[in-house]
């Protein structure tokens, strides 16, 4: 058996040969945190710089409240010219474009059995005046008769009736008369304005029934804009208005003035329409053509201007590059009025102190910070 001392001696070598043990894992504990911990990084963030002519400064400015509608142009006088009777066409004298003055002859129809009508008409007329008159020469030999008491009253007043009765004859044929000649000249057809041919629909030879189209014609010196507003939108329409369009195909912005409005609202569509006279002439190839304008109102409406060429996407959603508190920002704005002449828009939905960016970013430069170089 081991003695007790020699029992404490291998006690005391175990609890020293731990604590090594103990040491030199911590040790090894420490020098690994050491190593994982690493200095923090310090990222240094570079700013855009922009030079002074890169900006411009907003200012206030006003424009005028706008409706903004739809509508076509045109012509004032214009007319579709049908055939009044079943006829077969002799001679055409109008072409497609060509300029017709009011009562110019257009289509002369080959209408015999109506002049063969007004022929009789006339005949059956000029009998009935012949018995009127001697009618007439009855009544009054009566008359005499009557006055030196050789007749009766009763024959005289017998000849007055039959004098009448020949008038109302006369009457009856002159109106068949009427008839006839209005029917003989339904045959010669003629242009109820001075205008330009803009269809033709007939042809030499061509039998044309009554009710057909054979031309229409328009008169391009005087047009006009034709539109509709919803009925909700009433309070816009003023005769006197003015008004700011754009043609289809002309990129132009033309004026014109409100002239006429419907009194009702289409029971249908619950629009009403409405007229404007433009202020300068417009080209006659212009009729039918699409139009997109606003109706300017007397209430301005007050907003800041800033250089048209700086607004993105301004047909759908337009929005602006600016530098706020010295950071890049993409802004939404609303366009009030552009204007083509100087290059200016009135809008809405920036700050007294944005500058305006005439660089373009991208999406990855928002909330940067920007250098103003001012020399």
């Amino acid at each position: 058996m081991r003695s007790a001392q020699q029992i404490n001696y291998f006690k005391q070598k175990k609890i020293a040969h731990l604590f090594k043990i103990s040491i030199l894992c911590l040790s090894l504990a420490l020098t690994a945190c050491q190593k994982n911990q690493s200095p923090e990084s310090t990222e240094t963030v570079k700013k855009i710089e922009l030079i002074q002519q890169d900006l411009v400064p907003v200012q206030q400015g006003s424009s005028f409240s706008k409706t903004d509608f739809t509508g076509t142009i045109r012509a004032v006088n214009q007319s579709s010219i049908q055939a009044q009777v079943t006829a077969t066409a002799a001679s055409v004298n109008a072409q497609v474009g060509q300029s017709v003055i009011k009562g110019q002859v257009l289509v002369r129809l080959n209408n015999q059995d109506n002049a063969a009508r007004l022929a009789q008409s006339k005949a059956n007329l000029a009998s009935a005046q012949a018995q009127a008159n001697q009618a007439k020469l009855m009544m009054q030999r009566k008359q005499r008769l009557l006055d030196q008491g050789f007749i009766s009253k009763v024959d005289f007043e017998q000849s007055k009736v039959d004098y009448q009765a020949q008038l109302e004859n006369v009457n009856a044929q002159q109106a068949n008369v009427d008839i006839a000649q209005k029917a003989d000249l339904d045959g010669t057809i003629i242009s109820p304005i001075s205008g330009v041919i803009t269809k033709r629909q007939v042809e030499p030879g061509q039998t044309v029934a009554a009710g057909a189209t054979l031309f229409e014609i328009v008169d391009p010196s005087h047009l006009e804009i034709q539109a509709q507003l919803p009925s909700d939108q009433q309070s816009a329409l003023k005769i006197g208005q003015k008004i700011e369009y754009t043609i289809q195909g002309n990129p132009d912005k033309l004026t014109a003035v409100l002239s006429r409005i419907s009194p009702i609202a289409d029971p249908a569509s619950r629009q009403i329409e409405f007229f404007a006279q433009p202020s300068a002439n417009i080209n006659s190839r212009s009729i039918g053509a699409f139009v997109e304008g606003s109706i300017l109102g007397s209430d301005t409406v007050s907003g800041q201007i800033i250089p048209l060429d700086t607004i993105h996407n301004i047909q759908t959603k337009p929005y602006v590059w600016v530098i706020r508190q010295n950071r890049i920002a993409r802004l939404n704005i609303t366009v009030l009025e552009q204007r083509y002449s100087s290059n200016t828009a009135v809008v809405q939905g920036l700050n007294n102190s944005d500058l305006i960016s005439r660089v373009q970013f991208t999406e990855d430069d928002i909330q940067q910070d920007v250098s103003i170089n001012k020399e």
